[in-house]
């Protein structure tokens, strides 16, 4: 990625997260410039460029492996949370999945940490920030953070090994990558079928509709290059590939001369180079890798595809679920400045209602929200952008084949207004002061795709120099976009108009496909191969027993902190017991703004409508300005400015939950005022009277949250199992999970919403005639009073506007098992039990039980034998100790897991060491980095005080083996009342179950 696509997708994101450390200045980068001079040795390195970016507050070291050619970028920052990844461009010679499969298996096990799992393992040896590997089109990247010193050497010592010197072990490529074998192992008789992590985590991807025409739309635009293969891996191509062939791509890529190391933070520089060079790179010599992805050969005229996807229950209009959008291939992303202009433009063109193809396309009302990868993007060698619209009418396709180039010749004529185009750089300018976590993960991923194609990585982080280029470009020719607008589109012959089209018989086919495909497996089969595939069934069984990780370095409890950093809060009444909590922090010119208002005592329809109301109520218009002038405001003035339905269980008594609604924003400290203004906007003047500006939003928000399910399924699948035990479960699943998303669609599907706007002008009167609960702001001690001033005016202003909560108490619970049945090929499944608040003696043992559960017990039974993607235990702050599985295409197997899990908990044959880890997989989560415009948003929106936080610290210290088996049988295994829910495929045994079925809801 490079600028351009840092700006327009990922890094306006990727330099919002950055970190703050506390005890330094924050403009300090922790590294002087001076120190590295460019063309000098360091160790085995040459130094290549030097650069100081104190608009990120970076200094930028290249550097160049005498020996192997291995890049290496340095991000010095004054920044505890260390980054290390390591990246190698892999383009995939075919569809079967050997990029994404190596990825899996080269954290299966290497010559030094020859146990079973080293990845897993480590995640619970360990204080890390973030432990993952990636697989793009055309790049594999394994990276870690963490904020522990000790913790960052083990953690490279096991990915550099995991990198280059991996195991590659048979029966590991069996299970995370493709096999055939017994439904039943232990029966050779019963059906030989096929198994894997990755078959079946890409048959997970492939069920959602936007991912499947995502991915062929980047095949058909690029046919004649590597883009034209599934890097992840096609599930009917992935059982071609063999363990010879992932073993020769690894061979053949895996070499540090076909790699790119990024480092990040205050550790010095050569720290990280004697590390690597010692324990890997000393090792090898340079060679040449022919690893190179070619141009797509340019079109000659433009061309048009028709696809087929699965007939979807999930939209709003039955007969409205074709999709089409026009793509262009566009420019070398290696032109940084290019990038940037382009990345400009693609915001201009789709981004908000003030936007050309917004107006056209999304308000006229033929489809409610935009098709996949509408935008621009430039995480390829060439960059794409593309636009559409998603769930239209067939007989439409041709509307919107003629009204894309329209809008074009539109914007040629009239350019676009100065306004937004301020706009667009004053989301850059608040980007680079923004702090959030885990900004050096966001830097190296942002930087590896222009790299990847031998781009120059440091350009891509001078922020300034592309926006000054920019507005010279702009000063010196008017027309700078409308021509680029003529270049990339009007003139541009390499573009795809891509339909995809409903098939009600298309699962039924793809079932067939992997039906024939693997009859024409099995049929071949010998008696001697029938035997080896039982035999080889066995020993993966045996093989996922192993359970040995002592080769693993791991933190020990005394290398975590006793006591937590505390974060000083300044509470000030205002007046009918509002407060407003103040944090003073090194929020670089930024201001943070929270505010909460009481939502309780609502009818259940009006609860229901809640979730629409916050997301429309800033997106209707308010004071003066029509909603396209109100976003343009917002756009120009602020960084944030959102409205959302907020529920906190009370950490101490879990008979008391609050129901609010939480104004959060934030801006630049010179537009404090205006922020506050348009907040009053909001809160006195709204507008909810433009009935088809809410039919758009309200058929934009349904599409959306559909959508959501095939990532997020096991959420909302957890969501419902709990929905029935609490009355703050069941009010959360109703605003946010699967029965929010059936009620949204059965808005989408009125004809007219007058009736609704009525309903929420009666919520906004409601809700907006009751004063603040309470404030907070977060903002640096020079500015402070100045905020606070603006704060307390707006507060004067809902001055006896008074409305007491109304807490409500824990009902009865009652057992509950749901299947909403979905047409997808794997399944989500949640089983939840009440257990205890976060105040309780009890709950950090919990924590600890779910983590020990997790890693030691589900995530082999879940993941290794059962193929799911994904599996484990977790307990939220509100008491529920709740099961999930992810793309799973078990369901009996999986929830005899989760009770066997309880059974494994019980009788304690776990080691001493594996609760030491289990507590450290906690703390992991526990202290994970908190940017300085968030601090103390844990007491100020879920109560619960730093004294809370070490009294729960001190209890995950102390908790023994016998606190676990006693929270066990107390909450788990006596638990009378379990809801369990799950989303998928229909299922004979849960209609010879009694579950309740949902079919066709969706």
């Amino acid at each position: 990625m490079t600028i351009g696509h840092i700006l327009r997708k990922n890094i306006l994101p990727v330099l919002k997260r950055s970190i703050w450390l506390r005890k330094q200045n924050y403009l300090s980068t922790a590294i002087d410039p001076k120190q590295y001079k460019v063309d000098n040795s360091l160790l085995g390195y040459s130094v290549k460029e030097v650069e100081n970016i104190p608009e990120l507050n970076l200094t930028a070291i290249l550097l160049e492996h005498k020996a192997t050619g291995a890049e290496h970028l340095h991000l010095g920052s004054a920044d505890s949370n260390n980054l290390f990844m390591v990246a190698f461009r892999t383009p995939p010679p075919n569809s079967s999945g050997v990029p994404h499969i190596l990825e899996h298996l080269a954290l299966c096990g290497s010559q030094r940490y020859p146990c079973r799992d080293p990845f897993f393992n480590m995640l619970n040896r360990s204080l890390s920030t973030f432990m993952n590997a990636f697989t793009g089109s055309d790049t594999t990247m394994y990276a870690f953070s963490t904020q522990n010193a000790k913790d960052y050497q083990n953690l490279l010592s096991v990915y550099l090994d995991a990198a280059f010197y991996p195991s590659l072990n048979e029966k590991d490529f069996r299970q995370e990558g493709w096999r055939l074998e017994h439904e039943d192992i232990n029966d050779k008789n019963s059906p030989i079928v096929f198994k894997g992590v990755v078959f079946n985590e890409m048959k997970g991807v492939f069920s959602d509709p936007s991912q499947y025409y995502a991915r062929h739309l980047q095949n058909q635009l690029f046919p004649s290059n590597a883009y034209s293969h599934e890097s992840g891996g096609d599930p009917l191509a992935i059982p071609e590939l063999t363990w010879q062939q992932l073993k020769h791509f690894h061979s053949t890529l895996y070499h540090p001369s076909n790699s790119r190391f990024v480092t990040y933070g205050n550790m010095p520089l050569e720290v990280h180079l004697e590390k690597i060079e010692n324990h890997v790179l000393n090792n090898f010599k340079k060679i040449k890798i022919d690893s190179e992805v070619l141009d797509v050969e340019a079109w000659k005229k433009p061309k048009e595809m028709v696809i087929f996807n699965r007939f979807d229950p999930m939209a709003a209009i039955p007969e409205k679920q074709v999709i089409i959008s026009d793509s262009y291939v566009l420019n070398r992303i290696t032109d940084t400045y290019e990038n940037f202009a382009l990345s400009i433009l693609g915001t201009l063109l789709v981004d908000g209602p003030n936007s050309p193809f917004y107006q056209k396309l999304l308000q006229s009302g033929i489809g409610p929200d935009y098709s996949p990868c509408t935008g621009y993007d430039s995480s390829l060698k060439q960059s794409i952008f593309s636009v559409g619209l998603r769930e239209i009418r067939e007989e439409d396709v041709q509307w919107v084949r003629e009204l894309i180039p329209s809008v074009f010749k539109e914007i040629i004529q009239d350019g676009f207004p100065q306004k937004q185009i301020e706009s667009v750089l004053h989301k850059i300018e608040i980007a680079t002061k923004h702090r959030t976590s885990n900004f050096g993960l966001n830097c190296a991923l942002g930087v590896n795709s222009m790299w990847n194609h031998n781009g120059h990585p440091i350009s891509a982080f001078k922020v300034n120099d592309h926006v000054n280029w920019f507005t010279s470009q702009m000063k010196n020719n008017k027309h700078f976009l409308q021509d680029k607008i003529v270049q990339y589109f009007e003139n541009n012959n390499h573009k795809l108009t891509l339909i995809m089209k409903p098939d009600e018989n298309f699962e039924t086919q793809q079932q067939e496909m992997e039906k024939k495909l693997l009859d024409s497996k099995v049929s071949r089969l010998s008696d001697e191969e029938r035997v080896q595939i039982y035999q080889q069934g066995l020993e993966l069984a045996e093989h996922q027993k192993i359970v040995d990780a002592s080769c693993l370095p791991s933190l020990q409890i005394e290398d975590v902190k006793r006591s937590i950093q505390k974060t000083p809060i300044k509470i000030v009444p205002v007046e009918n017991d509002i407060t407003v909590q103040l944090y003073e922090q090194p929020t670089n010119e930024v201001t943070y703004f929270r505010a909460l208002i009481d939502a309780s005592g609502l009818s259940e329809e009006e609860t229901m409508l809640l979730p629409l109301f916050t997301s429309v109520i800033t997106q209707m218009g308010a004071g003066n300005l029509d909603y396209k002038k109100f976003d343009q405001q917002v756009q120009l003035l602020t960084g944030k400015f959102d409205v959302s339905l907020h529920f906190t269980e009370h950490p101490s008594d879990s008979t008391q939950f609050t129901q609010n609604i939480l104004l959060s924003s934030y801006c630049l400290d010179k537009n404090i005022d205006h922020m506050l203004e348009l907040w009053k906007f909001v809160i006195f003047e709204s507008h909810l009277e433009d009935q088809e500006r809410l039919t758009q939003l309200i058929r934009l928000t349904a599409a959306e949250m559909a959508q959501s399910i095939t990532y997020n399924g096991h959420r909302f699948a957890m969501q419902k199992a709990s929905s029935s035990l609490s009355p703050c479960a069941e009010l959360k699943e109703k605003a946010f999970g699967l029965t929010q998303i059936v009620y949204m669609k059965q808005l989408a599907e009125l004809e007219s919403h007058e009736e609704i706007l009525e309903r929420l002008r009666k919520l906004r009167a409601k809700l907006f005639n009751r004063q603040f609960l309470r404030c907070s702001l977060n903002a640096t001690p020079e500015f402070m009073n100045k905020a606070y001033s603006g704060v307390h005016d707006l507060l004067l202003q809902m001055r006896g506007l008074n409305h007491k909560p109304v807490h409500t108490i824990v009902a009865k619970s009652e057992s509950k098992k749901t299947h909403f049945v979905l047409p997808f090929s794997v399944n989500y499944i949640g089983q939840s039990g009440l257990a205890v608040p976060y105040c309780h003696p009890d709950f950090a043992s919990l924590k600890v039980a779910a983590k020990l559960m997790s890693s030691k017990f589900l995530h082999s039974e879940i993941r290794e034998k059962g193929g799911a993607y994904g599996g484990g235990a977790a307990v939220n702050k509100g008491g529920h100790f709740m099961f999930y599985s992810y793309r799973d295409p078990n369901t009996t197997k999986t929830l005899q897991s989760f009770s066997s899990g309880i059974e494994w908990l019980l009788n304690g044959s776990y080691s001493d060491a594996d609760i030491t880890e289990a507590k450290l997989g906690v703390f992991s989560e526990v202290d994970a980095p908190v940017p300085p415009g968030s601090k103390g948003s844990g007491f100020f929106l879920e109560g619960i005080s730093d004294d809370m936080k070490q009294e729960m610290r001190n209890n995950i210290f102390s908790c023994t083996r016998q606190n676990l088996v006693d929270v066990t049988q107390k909450y788990l295994k006596n638990t009378e009342k379990v809801g369990t829910a799950l989303i998928g495929p229909e299922n004979n045994t849960t209609k010879s179950e009694g579950w309740n079925i949902i079919e066709n809801k969706l």
